[in-house]
């Protein structure tokens, strides 16, 4: 007996061991794939990175990729003006340097129409290279997806055609503001964008009593797309604006996107950030963690820096509220979501290929979300996640109120608002020189969008059937 129970503890032992070892292994749930993740083995592959935080989810994890493949992973990281630079360099010169690379679908559209970027579709579809199921595109959300396929339309085709990138975040953008403070001075939650210039105007004008001063609003200002593209832009489509008709004129001096403007750099002037014009989102992001802003209009996914207590002192304190609405009620947001895609000049495509299907497996972006703060995640089954749930419930005023808002993005207000083709990025461009021309006191409101509007005139031309 004394001997037998030996024996029994010596097999328990060994079940143990095999079982926490197949939980601490974790190439285990990539070896389930029908995939031969060793078929490139000994390739070294160079990835372009923006300064972000879902950079900084990858990179504890490529060591996990670099075991399970043999394939040895270098990677570059830039500011994100100067992220874009280098790899249009790079695509426009033919160097090659990058295989994978952070992309967006305003830049796929132009890289497309370049010849720099490769279609994913024939690498989803070979068996050789993808496990399908095991993979489960359909857990994606529906909108990020479909904004990174496209089938060269000018002014359409979202959707179909190329697959040119793997959505791996997304952004909205809502109001987030500092409760404590609404509460100690108070002030409501703005409903319309009047009331959210009457707000944030006697939120500077409050905010100058407290040391340090709390400045009322932390928009980007940048001379920039990326400036447009926010908390602006969610303004004018909220108006019901675009950015061009369908003749592919540009739409941006109309009647109501001049007074949507107006509201915009009134609000800017009575209670932006000071230095506007050089103001970039990780200047907005840091400075409202810091506790030196009352309100941000800009990426919802912020959140999980003010929620982080060790890298701000808002966490507990910040409020989420959807935009304000149009005088019609109307509500809309603009989408951002930043995707890996695949250098048409790589030289190591099948391995660049096995580097994406690895990145955005469910458990990757799990691990990123929950490990190292990547939001928002663009598969269902991350956001749905017990423990991520668990996380992201306490972020606001009440309980799920954070959640709430990205639930109704997805299923509502959050859409890309950019009409499809490859010069949206300088269409931004000039539009955001309007507005500091606007906010600079150079030119009225209404001159600034006449006149760029004829130069995106100028500009759309070419495209004109």
């Amino acid at each position: 007996m004394k001997k037998m129970s030996g024996f029994v503890v010596v097999l328990m032992l060994v079940f143990l061991v095999s079982v926490v070892g197949a939980q601490e292994d974790p190439l285990a749930y990539y070896q389930q794939a029908k995939v031969n993740w060793k078929a490139f083995e000994g390739t070294q592959l160079t990835i372009g990175l923006n300064k972000h935080p879902f950079t900084e989810s990858l990179r504890p994890l490529l060591p996990i990729f670099e075991q399970l493949t043999g394939i040895k992973v270098a990677y570059v990281i830039l500011p994100e003006e100067e992220f874009f630079e280098k790899l249009l360099i790079d695509l426009s010169s033919g160097g090659g340097i990058f295989d994978v690379y952070m992309t967006s679908p305003m830049f796929e559209w132009r890289y497309q129409y370049a010849g720099w970027i490769e279609d994913l579709n024939p690498y989803w579809n070979n068996p050789e290279l993808t496990d399908q199921a095991w993979y489960n595109r359909d857990d994606f959300y529906e909108k990020p997806l479909r904004a990174n396929m496209w089938d060269g339309t000018i002014a359409g085709g979202l959707g179909q055609g190329r697959w040119n990138g793997i959505p791996v975040m997304v952004e909205f953008f809502c109001q987030a503001y500092r409760n404590d403070l609404r509460e100690k001075w108070g002030l409501t939650v703005p409903t319309t964008y009047p009331d959210l210039l009457d707000t944030l105007a006697k939120a500077a004008e409050l905010g100058k009593q407290e040391k340090p001063q709390v400045y009322g609003v932390a928009n980007r200002g940048i001379k920039s797309w990326s400036t447009v593209h926010s908390g602006y832009f969610t303004a004018f489509s909220t108006y019901g604006q675009k950015d061009l008709n369908p003749d592919l004129t540009a739409a941006i001096n109309t009647p109501q996107a001049k007074e949507i403007t107006k509201i915009w750099v009134d609000i800017l002037q009575k209670a932006g950030p000071p230095g506007w014009p050089n103001y970039t989102w990780y200047d907005a992001k840091q400075n409202f963690a810091a506790g030196r802003f009352y309100e941000i209009t800009d990426c919802d996914f912020f959140a999980a820096t003010y929620e982080n207590p060790a890298q701000s002192v808002v966490a507990g304190k910040t409020g989420y509220a959807l935009p304000p609405a149009a005088p019609d009620g109307n509500i809309t947001s603009n989408m951002w979501t930043w995707s890996l895609g695949m250098s048409s000049l790589s030289k190591h495509k099948g391995a660049a290929w096995l580097f994406l299907l690895w990145a955005t497996a469910p458990q990757t972006m799990l691990d990123g979300t929950l490990k190292h703060d990547n939001f928002n995640p663009t598969r269902k089954s991350v956001w749905e996640n017990p423990a991520v749930v668990e996380k992201t419930m306490k972020w606001g005023t009440k309980p799920g109120e954070y959640r709430e808002i990205v639930d109704a993005m997805y299923a509502k207000y959050g859409d890309i608002r950019w009409t499809p083709n490859p010069d949206v990025t300088a269409i931004g461009d000039i539009w955001a020189e309007a507005l500091h021309e606007a906010y600079e006191g150079k030119k009225a409101v209404d001159q600034a969008l006449d006149d760029a509007a004829v130069k995106i005139n100028e500009f759309m031309a070419k495209w004109k059937k």
